[in-house]
């Protein structure tokens, strides 16, 4: 069984740094992965009825914690981004209208290029 080990860690060689690094990866390429369109997702919460409770919701929801992650991920300074999808999330999770319509309107505010 160790030498197993040892071969496998043998065989990895140079490699072995990389195993914590994050791969360097744009955000667009992050979104088509998932099957997310961040722009989109902020400017669907703004459509009659998308912030009411159900399925659409919950699906909004989601692209918008992916949205955050690859935006904004955990563990990174905190610097201010615009559109700050955490913020949208964490109001539309607490049902929070005023402070939704708050970062919805910063949000519309960002460059035109939503990341």
């Amino acid at each position: 069984m160790a030498c197993l080990l040892f071969a496998a860690g043998a065989a990895s060689g140079a490699d072995s740094d990389l195993v914590n690094e994050r791969f360097t990866t744009s955000g667009e390429d992050m979104e088509a992965h998932w099957a997310i369109d961040c722009s989109a997702t902020v400017a669907a919460l703004t459509e009659p009825g998308a912030q009411g409770a159900g399925q659409r919701r919950a699906e909004l929801a989601d692209a918008l914690r992916k949205c955050g992650f690859i935006y904004q991920p955990p563990g990174a300074d905190t610097v201010d981004h615009c559109p700050d999808y955490n913020r949208v999330l964490q109001a539309l999770e607490k049902d929070d209208t005023s402070a939704l319509d708050k970062s919805l309107e910063q949000a519309a505010a960002c460059a035109t290029t939503l990341h």
